[in-house]
């Protein structure tokens, strides 16, 4: 993101008005598409199956409009709240990032954060930009710290594992070939950290969509540990070690992380 000055809050003030426009124009179409809608309930009753269809396909547009509409009040209000921080000469507040999400505009976590945790910070800052919110961030981290302890380069389960999330044989290979190709370094947090992402998305959709979509809570972090722990890292008695990881991530990392907004 380009670094504007203060000065240039006319910049933030002329996208508010445009996302309001917007706003304005889909909800002028829905209000339209409402009334036909109920014109064709009307006329079902001469016109029978063709009607019912036509109304039906109203209903599943109403429902995508709706969430486009939500989606438009999220960005409304991120830019208004981040252009008044902005304009206050809060320039920190730049680091909150919007998130997409299953068609559903949210905002994630702050992304520039210090607490004098080192690589934990620098992980959770990574995962911030990519739009994970803090919970789903605790819950990565948890399981971290069983894995590697944050060393990313330790070797485990007799030399067949590697890095901070224990990347295992095969998954290993993947981590190394990803790197190579997008001219990263496998031994360092940044590449195996963006690793982590495009494997999450691309071989782990059920655990990704659940970090996506987890609640930003104390609870949250513990779900989303659990589920990480069972279904991505699938350690040896994976759901007491869920547990575990899930009272880490809720504990520790959400007394740490949790707070940062």
């Amino acid at each position: 993101m380009e670094d504007y000055k203060v000065a240039d809050y006319s910049i933030f003030s002329n996208a508010i008005s445009s996302t309001s426009n917007y706003t304005s124009k889909i909800t002028s179409i829905q209000e339209a598409m409402s009334n036909s809608k109920s014109q064709l309930s009307n006329e079902s009753v001469f016109m029978g199956p063709i009607c019912d269809s036509c109304v039906k396909g109203f209903g599943s547009l109403d429902g995508l409009i709706s969430t486009l509409i939500s989606n438009f009040g999220t960005i409304s209000s991120y830019l208004n709240d981040t252009s008044t921080a902005y304009k206050n000469g809060d320039t920190a507040a730049m680091d909150k990032v919007l998130s997409i999400s299953g068609g559903v505009v949210g905002v994630g976590a702050n992304s520039n954060v210090n607490t004098g945790g080192g690589t934990k910070d620098d992980i959770y800052n990574m995962l911030a930009k990519k739009g994970f919110n803090n919970a789903a961030i605790c819950a990565i981290l948890a399981n971290m710290e069983h894995e590697s302890g944050f060393d990313t380069t330790a070797v485990g389960d007799g030399g067949t594992s590697y890095g901070l999330c224990q990347w295992h044989n095969g998954r290993w290979d993947n981590l190394n070939n990803y790197c190579s190709e997008h001219n990263l370094d496998s031994s360092t947090v940044e590449g195996q950290v963006e690793y982590l992402c495009y494997e999450l998305e691309n071989s782990y959709g059920d655990v990704y969509d659940t970090l996506k979509n987890v609640p930003n809570t104390k609870q949250g972090a513990y779900d989303a540990a659990y589920k990480w722990t069972v279904d991505f890292e699938i350690p040896d008695d994976r759901y007491n070690r869920g547990k575990a990881r899930g009272d880490t991530a809720a504990s520790s990392y959400w007394d740490t992380y949790g707070v940062q907004t």
